[in-house]
């Protein structure tokens, strides 16, 4: 079958489709599409207008499909003649102690018990006197020693 208008042969498929007009006579405008995702992967695909299409990819945040960071200004980096100079500055601050800590700790969690030693504990931490990682120890170990049973207590359980 011949195109309607320039007398072309018109493919089959176009024809099963019920157009009797070739693709250059044609005045359907083509199609194109907006890729959604709605996760980080398993997009798909939305079927709109090329002129549907232009204003989804300008409102997305992630921008057009090209390659290039269209949306972003163009910067150049300054050559620096001679690097800054970095002042180290030591550490000057003396904390207590691992052992004194440990000692002043385990009294302390003898007379006013598990709570108070842990609130004791972390006020030591806030105040500097303590570094981070001497806390965590000295908590570990006084988490032990409160959830090891005691000989007596043992006594008593086997005795039952």
């Amino acid at each position: 079958m011949n195109c309607s208008l320039c007398n072309i042969d018109v493919p089959q498929e176009r024809i099963d489709e019920g157009y009797t007009i070739c693709t250059k006579c044609s005045t359907e405008e083509k199609v194109s599409c907006h890729t959604i995702y709605t996760h980080k992967t398993g997009g798909y695909i939305q079927v709109v207008s090329k002129e549907q299409s232009a204003n989804l990819n300008r409102l997305d945040r992630r921008g057009y499909s090209s390659k290039t960071a269209r949306h972003y200004k163009e910067f150049t980096v300054d050559k620096v003649d001679k690097p800054k100079s970095v002042k180290f500055r030591r550490c000057t601050k003396v904390y207590t102690s691992y052992n004194t800590a440990l000692d002043m700790v385990i009294s302390y969690y003898n007379e006013w018990g598990y709570e108070k030693t842990l609130q004791y504990l972390r006020q030591m931490n806030s105040s500097g006197d303590i570094p981070l990682m001497t806390r965590v120890k000295i908590q570990d170990i006084v988490t032990d020693k409160y959830l090891t049973p005691s000989p007596r207590a043992l006594i008593r359980k086997f005795n039952k």
